[in-house]
């Protein structure tokens, strides 16, 4: 199993961020882990020194409000938010990156546009992502881990994320609902023959249970694949959907591609994403 030591959970807009912080926190506390928040500010070597000093005083303010609400501390960061974010959990040995997908810019920072999806593109860890406006929308809480979705399509793009999926299943004792639909599940919609993609599904069942993880099966309606999964995560009251993000042909439909871009876009529950690089 892949043990969470530590939490990377970059902060841009208090509001957004304070949940998924203490969703962060109860996860770190079951493996032992730490939590460091992080905040990125522009470059301010570009400033004049009358506006360098008023935007070091603001952020100097955000630091303590979250100190004073949290008991923690913020490391800030100038440069690129991208950059920063990657660079930060490479050098303190990240094993999940915990973000908003709205930050205080608004959609053009949101997931269907820059840092989060960049972010996720170049990770070399996990992402756990929470579009917070939908999350709040739908009244979902970050209270509980009971029961978790994820889409199989084949052995090997799972396998990026099936150690952790199955350590924060045990962890938690959760169910695991393992989500199956033979014409492609995949970022580029690829298909399978049926045979292959049930063998997939067996193969990952078998593994989880014999960690003793709870395993349901849940084969798809015939909707598109993403809305399918949506629906599921809704009527099923799921609270966390697990992912891979480019399926076995590789980077061909954006920096998500399709399926996992639709998910995170409408779950009200928190997505777990890794990036899965085919052979060639």
């Amino acid at each position: 199993m892949a043990r969470i030591e530590h939490i990377v959970v970059p902060v841009d807009e208090w509001s957004l961020a304070e949940n998924l912080v203490e969703f962060a926190r109860r996860v770190a506390a079951e493996f032992s882990a730490r939590v460091s928040l992080l905040h990125v500010i522009e470059d301010i070597m570009t400033m004049n020194d009358s506006y360098r000093r008023q935007i070091l005083a603001e952020h100097h303010h955000y630091r303590e409000e979250i100190r004073s609400k949290t008991g923690m501390d913020v490391q800030i960061r100038t440069g690129a938010p991208v950059t920063e974010i990657i660079k930060f959990a490479f050098i303190e040995q990240a094993s999940l990156i915990a973000m908003s997908t709205h930050g205080r810019d608004g959609v053009s920072r949101v997931a269907g546009g820059s840092v989060t999806e960049e972010v996720l593109r170049q990770s070399p860890v996990p992402l756990l992502m929470s579009n917070e406006p939908e999350r709040v929308l739908a009244g979902h809480s970050l209270a509980q881990l009971k029961r978790i979705l994820m889409p199989v399509h084949t052995r090997a793009a799972a396998e990026p994320i099936l150690p952790m999926l199955t350590d924060l299943a045990v962890r938690f004792n959760a169910e695991v609902v393992l989500y199956h639909d033979e014409r492609g599940v995949n970022d580029v919609g690829e298909s399978l023959e049926p045979p292959e993609a049930a063998r997939a599904l067996e193969e990952c069942a078998s593994q989880l249970t014999g960690q003793g993880v709870r395993v349901a099966k849940l084969r798809a309606t015939g909707a598109p694949v993403a809305t399918d999964i949506v629906n599921h995560v809704k009527s099923m009251d799921v609270d966390l959907v697990v992912m891979t993000t480019h399926g076995r042909t590789g980077l061909m439909r954006g920096f998500f591609g399709s399926v996992t871009e639709a998910v995170l876009r409408h779950s009200p529950c928190p997505v777990l994403a890794a990036r899965y690089q085919p052979e060639a």
